[in-house]
């Protein structure tokens, strides 16, 4: 009988300690399970996307348009249509998929679809895109395309007259007085005052005068309690200047994001916090030429400037 019952013992116990690891393991996966789900950055992962063009529209959601990337992308060329997206959590994004595409463009070649700017403009929703018209990022336009509800799709009604020339990187900008200024260039900036129409210019493009040397591409405006912001990316990250109006010159103040994955970007204040959209290279195997958009948490200190925002895994929370 004692032999019996320390056999039984002996068994039970080894039944028990192999439930509990087993229980243990399931915690643990269960657990890093939920750290992962946690990182909310990047915030588009089924389809590549960059240079995210973030705009708060009349029905208070979130839109972003973005540039696509092709998985496996060995340059920029094969970038061939505009994707919209909605949210009004900040993380869960609706997809309504291509809005514009390459071959929607009669006066241009296919792919060459380089980073997009939005803006709503009388009554409708436009968007405005460098894209080639022989094959060259140096014979490069900037068309416009018109659509009456925000999902798109759009339709092309043609380029503006004078922007033209290496790849662009537009960035339409209205002021609260209605006018509306175009950004654009590559390693010197330009800036000019559009007509109603947004296919003409309303006068001049002036070189802008932001304080430095190290502007590469990217411009993009923003204003703030009365103050302008100009920036942009400097190959090495994204870097800005303020001033009083929207044509400069603007007193420079250094990085916004010093060591970014990669930086195009723009800017929005939603539900009372301000967000920094900006895309990565090189998430889950991908190249610098197929990204992924990512967005932060943005702040401004007293005075006004931007606190630098570093990119995270972790990304924003969702909004309840």
């Amino acid at each position: 009988m004692k032999l019996k019952h320390f056999l039984f013992c002996i068994v039970s116990v080894f039944l028990s300690c192999k439930s509990n690891t087993k229980e243990t393991s399931t915690t643990k996966e269960s657990k890093e399970q939920v750290a992962e789900l946690q990182f909310n950055n990047p915030v588009i992962r089924h389809v590549r996307t960059a240079d995210p063009s973030a705009h708060i529209w009349k029905d208070d959601k979130v839109w972003m348009y973005t540039s696509g990337d092709m998985e496996g992308a060995v340059n920029y060329n094969t970038m061939d249509g505009y994707r919209a997206f909605s949210s009004t959590d900040m993380v869960n994004w609706t997809d309504y998929g291509q809005v514009l595409h390459s071959k929607d463009i009669p006066w241009g070649v296919s792919g060459w679809m380089w980073s997009p700017i939005a803006i709503y403009k009388n009554n409708k929703y436009y968007l405005l895109y460098p894209h080639s018209v022989k094959g060259s990022k140096d014979d490069m336009r900037c068309g416009v395309a018109v659509s009456d509800v925000p999902e798109g799709p759009f339709k092309d009604i043609g380029w503006i007259d004078g922007v033209e020339g290496q790849w662009l990187d537009p960035c339409v900008f209205e002021d609260d007085d209605g006018k509306v200024y175009l950004y654009w260039g590559v390693r010197t900036p330009k800036v000019a005052r559009l007509k109603d129409n947004l296919l003409e210019l309303a006068e001049k493009p002036r070189t802008i005068d932001y304080g430095y040397k190290n502007f590469f591409e990217a411009s993009y405006m923003h204003k703030r309690n009365g103050k302008y912001y100009f920036s942009y990316n400097a190959g090495l990250g994204g870097f800005y200047g303020m001033a009083d109006n929207p044509y400069g010159p603007f007193e420079y103040k250094g990085a916004i994001n010093p060591k970014q994955r990669q930086d195009h970007h723009s800017i929005v204040n939603y539900k009372g916090q301000d967000y920094f959209f900006y895309h990565w290279q090189n998430w889950n195997g991908g190249s610098k030429f197929s990204r992924n958009t990512a967005i932060e948490y943005l702040y401004y200190n007293k005075d006004g400037t931007i606190q630098e925002i570093y990119a995270t895994k972790e990304g924003v929370k969702k909004l309840e």
